[in-house]
Parts: structure tokens; sequence; C-alpha cells
């Protein structure tokens, strides 16, 4: 859908279904006004639906039972504050409590906890670890009493029963859980030592093996690197020092798939890896080598990654199929012989430089099938009506995977 008509953009951002819809930020013209920040949703039988004008930028959507919450902007109010807002049967925001200024939204199983301080308070600025009990919020844990704890980055581990988080207890930002109990919620382990308050800065967070995995720094002896913790402090304790040394490899975008887990790093030079652990040292192992990467997901049983496989490839940033069998992407051997299709516009027979034979499918523009078929010696013939296609290509080899915009005239 084009929701800002012509060539203006909507931008949407942090979409997140909930009850058949996607809810997301973005923006679109109010009584002949671009406004943006808008909190929108989408289904194919309502179309495109203003959920809140008043709730602006919303992030950190997150489900409880059978309600969405989210932060969001008061704009009803001057100046601005940021509030927890949710859903309601009518799909529309509506406050869930404004007495407390709220920066992060988490939860522990169906409790919904929050990085948030009263609006009343002596220091305002000084967040702590909130818990919501359905119509307001209470501290859950002052961690910090002499300055701001700002948990953030929570993550709920389903195995452990337990959300793990960074905040500042004193220590700068450290690793912490809590079962959503002041008395369970407790520093899971000091992993910066060398320094007293400066933190390790703990993020990132997965779940694999019955363990959470995430990022840190033990500010001396390692830069960020891959640590996993099972709750406990002996249980706390790094994986491996991808980048040796105090220099930092950042590990992200983590996801298991099959038996292992998967993560991106960063290398010298700009370069991005990708790496594969299975919780182990010597498990914990470098996949392949890439000029640039982006993002790492799993769809329908396979690993995709968005990159770019050399800098000096034809084929630019893409999306590629990560093949595991020979630990290479794919399409990487192919990647400099990105297939040309021509002539485009054609009349219906359609060349294809670098593959002689292999399946194709057109579809037309909405996703529907309009044919496939095998071809061979460099070409195809569509035999269609005119309009604009999509042409996608497989190798024989299965080496080359590629899609293009074709017109028929």
């Amino acid at each position: 859908m084009d929701i800002y008509p012509g060539n203006s953009s909507s931008s949407p951002s942090n979409l997140f279904t909930f009850n058949d819809k996607i809810y997301f930020t973005g923006g679109m013209i109010v009584n002949g006004t671009n406004t943006s920040g808008l909190l929108l949703s989408y289904n194919p039988t309502d179309g495109l639906q203003t959920v809140s004008s008043t709730a602006k930028f919303a992030t950190n959507f997150t489900k409880v039972g059978n309600t969405l919450y989210f932060k969001a902007n008061n704009t009803a109010v001057t100046p601005n504050t940021q509030r927890l807002f949710y859903v309601d049967t009518n799909s529309q925001a509506a406050i869930a409590d404004d007495n407390t200024t709220v920066m992060f939204v988490g939860k522990v199983g169906e409790q919904l906890i929050a990085n948030a301080q009263y609006k009343t308070a002596a220091n305002p600025a000084w967040y702590q670890l909130f818990n919501f009990n359905g119509t307001s919020f209470d501290i859950l844990k002052n961690i910090n009493p002499s300055g701001t704890a700002y948990p953030q980055n929570f993550y709920y581990s389903t195995s452990l029963g337990k959300t793990f988080f960074s905040a500042n207890g004193g220590e700068g930002q450290e690793l912490w859980m809590t079962d959503g109990t002041e008395s369970g919620t407790k520093l899971v382990k000091d992993i910066n030592t060398f320094s007293a308050t400066a933190g390790s800065g703990p993020n990132n967070f997965v779940e694999y093996n019955g363990k959470v995995y995430f990022s840190a720094s033990d500010g001396s002896t390692t830069g960020t690197e891959l640590w996993m913790t099972d709750g406990t402090e002996q249980g706390t304790s790094l994986v491996k020092d991808l980048f040796p040394g105090s220099s930092s490899s950042f590990p992200e975008k983590m996801v298991v798939y099959g038996d292992k887990l998967y993560f991106l790093m960063s290398n010298t030079g700009g370069a991005r890896q990708l790496w594969e652990t299975d919780g182990t040292e010597s498990g914990t192992k470098l996949v392949t080598s890439l000029a640039t990467a982006s993002n790492l997901f799993v769809y329908n049983d396979n690993l995709y990654i968005v990159a770019r496989i050399t800098s000096t490839d034809q084929a630019g940033i893409e999306l590629y199929k990560v093949n595991l069998g020979s630990e290479t992407l794919s399409v990487s051997a192919d990647a400099t012989k990105k297939p040309v299709i021509y002539p485009n516009p054609s009349k219906g027979e359609i060349r294809i430089s670098n593959v002689s034979s292999g399946s194709f499918e057109l579809l037309d523009t909405t996703g529907r099938l309009v044919k496939a078929g095998k071809f061979n010696d460099n070409k195809i013939s569509l035999n269609s009506k005119p309009g604009n296609y999509i042409l996608k290509i497989t190798s024989d080899d299965k080496k080359v995977n590629a899609s293009n915009k074709v017109i028929v005239q």
C-alpha cells in the first residue's frame, strides 16, 4: 500500500502482529498536513486504519495475555510525556497509567515490567524497575537507590522462567535477572570488574539449549564478545573471544537454526562474518566472511542473510539463503556472475546470461503464478500477455537463484 501517495514516504517501522492485524508507526497526510509517528494498523479485511494520532512514535510492543501494550509519546499534553498505552477492545489506544514515565517495556511470563519512574518522583530522571498490576505501575525493585538503574534490553527466557536485562546497580550496566518478585530480582554477575562503574553492557539476548546467550565485555582482557548464562554467577561465562585481545567482535543478530546458534560479528576493515556455535569454545566456528551483512533470520526452515558477498561482486547487497551443507552462501560462488536478463522490455522471448539451463516461474505483480517451466540454451519463451511481471529463475545446479522485473510488450 502506498500509504503516503506519490514519492513521499510513510516510513513504516516497529511492525508487530496482534489479533490478525499489523500494528506499526508511520506517517500520512491528516487534514492536509503531513503527520509522522502515527499509530496505524492494517489487515486485508479492514485495510489501513489510524489507531491513534495522540499516542505517537509507538515502540516496545509487548503482548501480555490478550492485551497489546506499548510505549508512546502522549501528545495530548505539553510537554509530551512517555506513557504506557494499550490497544482497547475497539482497537484504539488508551493510556494504561498516567502517573509514570516509561522508557522501556518487557515482561516476565505474563507479567508486564518496565524501565520507569513516577512523574512526581523527587528525581524523575532516576529510572528503576517497575511492575504493572493491570491498572497501575509500582516499583518492583529499587535497583540503584543512589542513582538511575535504567533497566533495558529485557529478554524473557521460557526455559529458565526469568527475564534477563541490563541495569546499573552502582557497578555500571551489568547482567541482571528477575522472576517478577523483588527478592527474585538480582544481579547475576558483575562481568566487568576492571572498572567499578563502567559495566559490561549486556545486550543481544537469545535463548539456546536451555541457556541465554548475549554480548558483553569484561572491560580489559576482552572486548564485547559472546557470553552465556544459566542464571547463576558461576554459570555465566565467556563462550569464546572471537576477536582475541581487548578489541571487540560485537556479536549480534543471533538466531537459533537447527541445533546451533548463528550470529554476525564485525571484523577489521569493516568486513562482517557469519559464525555458528554449539555452546562450546571448540564448537564456535566461522561459517563465512562477507563484505557486509545487516540481518540474519529463519523462515520456513531455512536460514537467510542480507549481505554482499564480496566488495567487488555485481549483485550488491541482496537477500541470500545460507547453504550450510557446504558452509557457504548458496549463491556465493556465482555472486559475481549475476545473470542478466535481456531484452527487457521484450516481445516475449527472454535470454539469460551465465545460466544455460534451469527452471523458471513467471508471476504477476500480485504474486500469482502465471507460468512455470524449464528452459535451455539461455532462453525462455514467455508467450504471455503484455504487462509487468516478476521472473524467477533457478539454475539446474541450484547455485544461481535470481528474481527480476520484466516487461512484456
